[in-house]
């Protein structure tokens, strides 16, 4: 019972943490003035000082709390959590884990376009409009920050800070406590996967990113080093990035805000090519028990 109780109590203690920490930041961008979303349009000034906040934001609810949880609890195993192998193995993985993801984008358009066909009836119909909504918001917000700020800030802002703080989380922290409690990783990895996904706060565009924090947790429970979910969850993140600085300047007229029309056959084979590859990469030659902390 004591060996149950105690990854889940260390789960408590990292999503309190992360709650405190997230007052924290919020509380500093009440008092800066930088936490109105409605000013973002008008001004460059204020598009950098919201980048800049939403930086804090993820240092303080992300990364911070997991540094505070392993040293308190972990110190001795803290290496088993964090996998800092920067080894040409891990480059090479890491590059994998990017090619694995690109391969998976157009399933994950599918998935997108048709979790946002789903609709509420009856009475729950307020309930989609205000989600709804709440997600047109958090779109205007992205597309004003890529708008106003300079691209390459928006890649350390947006893509690459973000890449860090939550793989930090979710990864490090809760994906590791969960697996230690469950004993099993495939259901640690699912299961950090829906919280991956929910954390972004948009109900419709929920399983492409649960398929995607699938992905990432095979990535750090098979390719055991950190580097490879940073890596691959900040490429996914900058092309996003380069997608918007492209269509500002009218080098694009593709908008990254919209799931590619891949068909269905393409799909299909880009899905098995992605399987393939991460077969090949990180499990042909996978010991049993490998990853287990």
């Amino acid at each position: 019972m004591k060996r149950f109780s105690h990854p889940f109590m260390h789960l408590l203690v990292l999503a309190a943490w992360s709650l405190v920490m997230m007052v924290v930041a919020l509380f500093l961008g009440v008092a800066f003035g930088i936490s109105d979303t409605e000013s973002l349009t008008h001004s460059h000034n204020n598009a950098f000082s919201f980048l800049l906040w939403n930086v804090v934001v993820q240092l303080l609810t992300f990364a911070l709390p997991v540094v505070l949880v392993t040293r308190r609890y972990y110190r001795e195993t803290q290496g088993d959590f964090y996998r800092l192998d920067f080894s040409r193995r891990s480059w090479m993985l890491a590059l994998a884990g990017v090619l694995v993801l690109l391969f998976m984008v157009p399933l994950t358009d599918w998935l997108s376009i048709w979790n946002d066909s789903w609709h509420f009836s009856g009475a729950w119909e307020k309930l989609e409009h205000s989600l709804r909504e709440a997600g047109e918001q958090s779109q205007q917000l992205v597309d004003s920050l890529m708008r106003e700020c300079n691209p390459l800030l928006s890649l350390f802002g947006m893509a690459f800070v973000p890449a860090i703080c939550e793989e930090l989380f979710f990864r490090v922290g809760i994906q590791n406590l969960l697996q230690k409690w469950f004993k099993n990783p495939h259901a640690a990895v699912w299961v950090t996967a829906a919280l991956f996904s929910l954390a972004h706060g948009e109900v419709f565009a929920f399983l492409p990113r649960f398929l995607l924090g699938g992905l990432l947790g095979y990535l750090y429970f098979y390719g055991s080093s950190l580097l490879v979910n940073v890596v691959a969850h900040f490429i996914n993140n900058a092309i996003v990035v380069v997608a918007y600085a492209l269509m500002s300047d009218g080098g694009s007229s593709l908008d990254p805000s919209q799931p590619l029309a891949v068909p269905l056959l393409a799909t299909i084979a880009c899905t098995a090519a992605a399987i393939a590859l991460f077969w090949f990469a990180y499990l042909r030659h996978q010991p049993h028990g490998t990853s287990e902390l």
